[in-house]
């Protein structure tokens, strides 16, 4: 930082919590070590049943400038988020769930490149996964690198996923987002893959800060978010299609491509649920956005989902 008192105490970390007792000390401790660029920690607890509520009032007693906790009026964590930055002041928002930390020099890196490219929306860096199995124990442990991507909508599309805690964004696209309902309580998963977005399709602009920040926590390789129903991740894609379609300020050969990365998109899911595809209109070679189909397995079985269904057709 080059010592512009503005940008200082000016974040608002927003945490929804439930049942994440455990995790929360962790959490909040890892925002603490960055307080001179904090305004406040909201945690909104989604009516818990284990100690969250016990170990929140606590952090509150001892940082009642800082943190501030309520209890989330509507159930659901999209309701929470939404309390959430209902309450919050910050000029710059940090999503972060309950069971997440944030490393050391975040909000330095990312609060200077703000400094640096006024016209930045979000920041986002480097994370790293750990998996945890049953005992609590760390079995695996990656980092996830990135750089600056000339088209971070379409990085999006292909899901090339970051967790929510590892973007910074400034309070002006964090309430344009609010206003089109971007943490969509009626969303049952994938609500940040949605959220962030839509945000890239409201013309929000990404920008990279070197670094890894952040650590996202996965109880064992089989999580529940790796088992969602595929249906409601198709019907996601089909909702980012209509919103591609919708877009009047898209050039019409960047629409072209990115209808075919959701066709790939929806066309993978597809194939990860065992479907062979048959008589499926778009499962066509020229369909196909191949840059999204990386492991020669999944190349193997689309092309004989291809010539199963070219087959069939004829």
């Amino acid at each position: 930082m080059t010592g512009n008192n503005d940008m200082l105490s000016e974040v608002s970390v927003i945490i929804p919590n439930y049942q994440c007792g455990a995790w929360l000390s962790r959490t909040i401790d890892s925002c603490l070590q960055q307080s001179e660029y904090l305004k406040e920690i909201i945690i909104v607890d989604d009516h818990s049943t284990d100690n969250s509520w016990e170990v929140l009032s606590q952090y509150q007693e001892r940082y009642p400038r800082i943190i501030k906790v309520y209890r989330n009026l509507r159930k659901g964590g999209n309701n929470a988020r939404n309390y959430g930055f209902s309450l919050s002041a910050g000029k710059y928002i940090q999503w972060l769930d309950a069971d997440d930390q944030l490393l050391p020099g975040k909000f330095e890196a990312q609060l200077s490149l703000f400094e640096k490219i006024p016209a930045a929306d979000i920041v986002y860096s480097d994370w790293r996964l750990e998996t945890y199995d049953e005992k609590g124990d760390v079995i695996r442990r990656e980092d996830k690198y990135h750089s600056q991507y000339t088209d971070f909508l379409l990085e999006l599309l292909v899901d090339n996923w970051s967790p929510p805690h590892n973007y910074l964004l400034k309070r002006e696209i964090a309430a344009k987002l609010a206003a089109i309902n971007a943490w969509n309580p009626e969303t049952p998963v994938l609500q940040d893959r949605e959220y962030f977005t839509l945000a890239a399709m409201e013309g929000a602009r990404f920008y990279y800060a070197a670094g890894c920040f952040c650590v996202y926590n996965r109880w064992n390789r089989n999580s529940v978010s790796k088992k969602n129903n595929p249906q409601l991740t198709i019907d996601l894609l089909e909702k980012f299609g209509g919103r591609v379609e919708e877009n009047k300020s898209l050039p019409a050969e960047k629409k072209r491509m990115y209808k075919k990365v959701l066709i790939t998109a929806a066309i993978l899911t597809r194939l990860s649920g065992n479907s062979m595809l048959l008589k499926d209109r778009q499962l066509k070679f020229s369909n196909i956005y191949w840059p999204m189909v990386h492991s020669y397995k999944t190349r193997i079985k689309l092309l004989i989902a291809l010539t199963r269904n070219l087959s069939y057709s004829a």
